[in-house]
């Protein structure tokens, strides 16, 4: 017998109602074909057929004691009302100057290619698009100033973006991003606040 641990990606689902996971479901079973799925509530025959003609990998867990531990980071609170982020800033001290550079992150000033699959643990910033086919995962923020076509998933405190393409996908903190809710060719930062998405310009 061999045993070996492995990391899989999941997504846990409650479902309370038939119609609306059935939609969600239809609308975003290409990225969820990407994970493991763990099902709370009613599987439905109608749910269990689409499930199962999708191919997904899932599973029933209505009866299971797991602990679902959360990734979502709320963002400090801003006091100022405005719906757009603001880029002017005070020039920094030399003791934070220092305290900038030491942090690194990882930089790719090129298109992520279809077929490539790249895994950071460091702020990562992304010049080029990420082609369809291409995957990114990434444990802190993210800048990505080409389309998205790819698959990206940041579990940072915040994602900076320029536009998600008709096979985009863009998970942020375990929250699937909407591509209706960007707009195409404008620099935009999602935060977490409140448990809820938020979306700003960036000027």
């Amino acid at each position: 017998m061999k045993v070996t641990q492995k990391n899989v990606r999941v997504f846990h689902i409650e479902i309370d109602d038939e119609s609306a996971f059935l939609e969600y479901f239809r609308k975003n079973s290409p990225l969820l074909k990407e994970f493991f799925l763990l099902i709370e509530g009613e599987i439905t025959p109608k749910i269990a057929f689409v499930l199962e003609q999708s191919g997904v990998c899932y599973k029933e867990i209505n009866q299971c004691c797991i602990r679902f531990g959360s990734i979502k980071k709320e963002a400090v609170a801003l006091e100022e009302p405005s719906q757009k982020e603001t880029c002017d800033e005070k020039p920094l001290s030399k003791e934070s100057r220092e305290l900038t550079q030491q942090r690194k992150v990882k930089l790719y000033d090129r298109t992520i290619r279809s077929g490539e699959e790249l895994h950071e643990t460091l702020p990562t910033v992304i010049f080029g698009r990420i082609n369809s086919g291409a995957k990114v995962f990434c444990e802190e923020s993210m800048s990505i100033y080409g389309m998205i076509d790819g698959l990206v998933q940041c579990d940072g405190e915040y994602i900076v973006l320029s536009g998600i393409g008709p096979r985009g996908h863009l998970i942020f903190n375990g929250q699937i991003v909407d591509s209706e809710q960007i707009r195409a060719n404008v620099l935009q930062k999602i935060v977490i606040r409140d448990h809820a998405l938020e979306i700003k310009e960036v000027v």
